[in-house]
C-alpha cells in the first residue's frame, strides 16, 4: 500500500524479488493459471497516494504537479499518509488511465478494486471506467468510496450515481455488521 512505482508488479510474491523479468512472467503465469480454473482476478490498486513524493519518477519530471499541494506548496496529506495524488490534473488522469489499460490489457486482468477511491475524482474513474470497458465489457472496478481526501470531485459513495458500473465497498454496511473497525471493543 506504499506504491513506489505504479506499472510495475510488487516483488514480495515473486521467486526472484529482484529479478523484474521474474516478477513480470510469474504473475502473467498466475493469472493465467487462475483463469484455466474458471477464476477471475481482480488487482488490488492504491493511485491514491507514494510511499515517497519527492522521490516519485512524476515528481522528478514535473515537480509540483502529481500531487495536491496547500496555497504554501507542502503536501495536502488528506489520507494520513504524507501526500494525495492529483488526479483532477489531466496528465495525472491521463497516467492513471493509462496505466489501468497497461494492466487490463497486458496482464488479462478481471477488474481493479480501488484503494481509498473517494481521494480520486469523479472524471477519472469514469474515465478508467471507459477505458477498461473497451478491453472487456465485463471488467469489474469497485473501490472504497470513502470521503477522504481533497479531491474537488470525490469519486466517494455520494457520487455513486454519477459512476454508473463502477461499485462501492460500503463501510457502514460492515459497520453494521461487524463493528467499527476503528473500535475494537465494538459490537
Amino acid at each position: 500500500y506504499d506504491p513506489e512505482n505504479y506499472n510495475a508488479p510488487e516483488g514480495g510474491f515473486s521467486s526472484d524479488p529482484s529479478n523484474p523479468s521474474a516478477r513480470i512472467t510469474e504473475l502473467k503465469a498466475a493469472i493465467q493459471n487462475l483463469h484455466g480454473h474458471g477464476l477471475g482476478t481482480i488487482m488490488d490498486v492504491v493511485y491514491n497516494h507514494v510511499y515517497d513524493a519527492d522521490s516519485f519518477s512524476m515528481e522528478q519530471i514535473v515537480p509540483g504537479y502529481f500531487f495536491r499541494r496547500e496555497a504554501d506548496g507542502t503536501l495536502i496529506s488528506g489520507l494520513g499518509v504524507g501526500n494525495e495524488v492529483a488526479s483532477e490534473r489531466s496528465m495525472v488522469r491521463k497516467f492513471i488511465v493509462d496505466s489501468a489499460t497497461y494492466w487490463a490489457s497486458e496482464y488479462h486482468l478481471d477488474g481493479f478494486r480501488f484503494d481509498l477511491m473517494g481521494s480520486l475524482d469523479v472524471t477519472t474513474m469514469n474515465a478508467v471506467r471507459a477505458a477498461v470497458s473497451g478491453i472487456d465489457a465485463k471488467f469489474i472496478v469497485l473501490g472504497e468510496g470513502w470521503t477522504l481526501g481533497s479531491p474537488k470531485d470525490g469519486a466517494n459513495q455520494t457520487a455513486a450515481e454519477r459512476m454508473p458500473n463502477i461499485a462501492h465497498f460500503n463501510d457502514q454496511f460492515r459497520d453494521g455488521v461487524k463493528g467499527s473497525v476503528f473500535n475494537n471493543s465494538g459490537q
